[in-house]
């Protein structure tokens, strides 16, 4: 058996409380790596020190984002801009494109609501245009609550127009936001303390390759560059996790669900809520289906096509539910890259 030790590190940055105000002390401890990604790297540029959930929530924007500039790298040899939304945990909001404005807009329109108060990391500088749009896109009046926003870098007017009463908006900078791609991904040890030690694993690395996938059907480029985006959400969101997304944006992502159709219930509900059609959407699933309920639930919300992993006892039943309905089902094995995350 692999012997494993833990080192707290050196302090980083020392947070006002944990996770509950009772919760003191809390610090940010660094290990001293040379990941150009890690927490310590990135510069308070305005606002106050992040807070312990703010360290939680961009360690989990990380997680996602790398994970898009890998997909794209992988399955399609480029990476176009992205944007993603985080709160308490989870991925909230997420949008990639050509354009850097279209992707800002994009990754608050997912969900509105849930973006309120909560923090984004975009891949590109963020200048007066884009800062314009994260503080008022679709507000009808008044200016949008963020704990924070997260970029390569930012012009001094965004600094200026970004600011928040009593410094609650934190700016954080860190230039490699702008290079993320396949080598991107955190390849460390992660570690989770539980009591009277902690366990230790790799790191989530898998990468799907979506030409190699078992298909039912078949899928248009736009439907296979929204399985990408809807795989990097939803295996870096907790599990159970069925991820929604249709033109490039996260549209209702179901997370935490002790059941599959659960989860495909709660993505349709979220999408619905946030003013989204559902008709024409692509899902994407963090483990097998193992009854044909849940692509059930997904056609009948007008789902078209759905990445999943095989390994059900009841795997012929589900395609052979999406064949006969007209879904497009891409299947790799669960043993090989199952999605689930943050049990």
């Amino acid at each position: 058996m692999t012997k494993f030790s833990i080192d707290l590190g050196e302090p980083a940055l020392e947070c006002q409380y944990g996770e509950n105000g009772y919760q003191t002390p809390a610090a940010l401890y660094s290990a001293g790596t040379d990941d150009p990604l890690a927490l310590d790297r990135f510069r308070v540029m305005q606002g106050t020190a992040p807070s312990y959930n703010n360290l939680c929530d961009l360690d989990r924007l990380l997680q996602t984002a790398t994970h898009i500039a890998a997909g794209f790298h992988v399955d399609r040899g480029s990476v176009p801009f992205m944007a993603v939304a985080c709160k308490h945990g989870n991925p909230c909001g997420a949008a990639v494109g050509d354009d850097r404005l279209t992707v800002a807009r994009r990754v608050l329109e997912g969900d509105l609501r849930a973006v309120f108060g909560g923090l984004v990391l975009l891949s590109f500088p963020v200048d007066e245009e884009v800062a314009e749009i994260l503080m008022t896109h679709r507000m009808d009046g008044g200016r949008r609550l963020l704990d924070g926003i997260i970029a390569p870098g930012f012009a001094d007017a965004a600094v200026d127009m970004l600011k928040r009463k009593g410094d609650k908006c934190r700016l954080l900078v860190n230039e490699a936001l702008s290079q993320m791609d396949g080598d991107a991904l955190d390849r460390a040890q992660r570690f989770r303390y539980v009591r009277g030690g902690f366990l230790a694993q790799p790191n989530y690395t898998f990468v799907p390759h979506l030409d190699t996938c078992e298909r039912v059907g078949s899928a248009t480029p736009d439907q296979t560059n929204d399985m990408i985006l809807a795989w990097a959400i939803g295996s870096t969101s907790n599990s159970n996790t069925v991820t929604l997304v249709r033109g490039g944006m996260l549209i209702g992502n179901g997370v935490g669900q002790q059941d599959r159709v659960g989860g495909c219930k709660l993505a349709v509900t979220r999408a619905r809520d946030a003013g989204h059609s559902t008709d024409g959407a692509v899902a994407y699933s963090d483990s097998f289906f193992p009854f044909a309920d849940g692509p059930a639930e997904l056609a009948g919300a007008g789902v078209k096509a759905v990445l999943a992993t095989s390994g059900s006892v009841r795997d012929e039943e589900v395609k052979e539910y999406c064949r006969q309905h007209g879904m497009t089902l891409f299947l790799y094995p669960d043993a090989e890259g199952r999605g689930f995350f943050g049990h």
